[in-house]
């Protein structure tokens, strides 16, 4: 790739990436607008993919699967462990099957997807041409960070998000991911190991997806 289209490349993901947080931050006044950011999170990757064909590098590839399993659950292990030990409680809850049976759809099909394009399949994936592996792994987990605080769930969230403890542990959960993506180059590392943080949440009662439902 060309020094003018990885400039172009850099450009389109800093564009991009301001106009995802501006409307996470819009929806917070405006729920249903956070519509619009899973939207942004699922297609802007996907046009990306199918604009330039290079599925391959954005890790959406029938390749590395059985690495891909492995260090999608060992980067659920750390950013669950990272979560639990911030929790000011853990207690199992009451209607455990009821929120595993909308939190697990909930995770798999939409939240770990949008996040998990968005921040790692095109973000990480774009900034390692421009910048080297290393430096997109800090600079698109500084962006995943962040933008947590910028979207409804830092309202939402029963974990402690806004806490100093939280923020770490965000950073490290997405270290986590991020890492995973780059030792399996397949988007299911990521995909698996955000889920696994989600559903481990739900089971000690940190994540009420019936409520907010």
């Amino acid at each position: 790739m060309s020094e003018s289209n990885n400039k172009s490349r850099l450009t389109l993901i800093v564009l991009g990436f301001a106009i995802f947080c501006g409307v996470s931050q819009w929806s917070r006044n405006n729920t249903p607008l956070f519509g619009l950011v899973v939207l942004i999170g699922i297609a802007l990757p996907l046009a990306w993919g199918k604009f330039t064909g290079n599925w391959g590098a954005m890790g959406f590839s029938k390749q590395h699967i059985q690495k891909a399993l492995l260090w999608g659950i060992l980067a659920g292990a750390v950013s669950s462990i990272g979560g639990l030990a911030v929790l000011p409680s853990r207690t199992i809850a009451s209607d455990l099957d009821q929120q595993l049976l909308i939190g697990i759809p909930f995770w798999v099909l939409i939240i770990s997807p949008f996040q998990e394009f968005f921040f790692r399949g095109w973000m990480q994936s774009g900034l390692e041409v421009r910048l080297g592996q290393w430096w997109a792994l800090i600079i698109a987990n500084l962006c995943f960070t962040m933008w947590h605080y910028l979207s409804p769930l830092v309202d939402m969230a029963t974990f402690p998000l806004a806490s100093a403890g939280g923020i770490i542990t965000t950073f490290i959960a997405g270290l986590a991911y991020g890492y995973a993506f780059q030792r399996s180059r397949n988007i299911i590392a990521p995909l698996l190991a955000h889920t696994i943080s989600g559903v481990v949440f739900i089971v000690v009662g940190a994540m009420d997806f019936v409520q907010i439902i």
